[in-house]
């Protein structure tokens, strides 16, 4: 009797042990969805190419543009976001600053279920290298995340809209130069 309690008490441990591996290998189920909104642009315009939705906005050099939008955890373990990871190739007309929650805090944590708004800072920024006509697009965020304080992993989403911007005239582009820009 008493193996069997033994070999029963060993099989429960080894199956708690390998479903904590499982859970350290895979990282947090984190999804984008809207309702979307975006400050910091003059104007904006939503509209649908194929199966894309598209936010366009208009390009002020050197100006903040925040993009909300609802960060969701469909896991089943609480996710810590510690803040923003390096996306690789970076789009051309802006800069990620930070990801905040609605108290601006950097490092938040989403509940096992749950849903929390959040605000996408971006700096738009380097018309001059590219032509006139020229746009970019942000479509991914890539997020350092951590889950029960020590799974940490890194999770790339795709954003619930694709934000771009066109690369403005000469006259809207300040440091733009007749050499700085390709033709085009």
């Amino acid at each position: 009797m008493a193996r069997r309690l033994l070999l029963g008490l060993v099989l429960g441990l080894g199956l708690l042990a390998a479903t904590g591996v499982a859970a350290a290998r895979t990282g947090p189920e984190l999804s984008a969805h809207g309702p979307t909104a975006v400050s910091g642009t003059e104007q904006s315009a939503v509209f649908r190419v194929g199966s894309r939705t598209v936010r366009q906005v208009r390009y002020d050099d050197r100006g903040r543009l925040d993009y909300e939008f609802v960060l969701g955890n469909d896991g089943r373990l609480p996710a810590t976001v510690e803040g923003l990871a390096p996306l690789h190739p970076a789009p051309r007309l802006f800069r990620y600053l930070s990801l905040t929650d609605t108290e601006g805090a950097s490092r938040f944590t989403i509940p096992a279920g749950e849903r929390v708004t959040v605000r996408l800072a971006l700096l738009m920024h380097s018309c001059e290298t590219l032509s006139a006509r020229a746009g970019s697009f942000v479509t991914q965020v890539r997020l350092r995340t951590s889950r029960a304080g020590v799974l940490d992993s890194t999770v790339t989403l795709d954003l619930p809209e694709q934000v771009h911007t066109g690369s403005p005239r000469e006259a809207s582009c300040p440091r733009a130069t007749a050499t700085s820009r390709p033709p085009g």
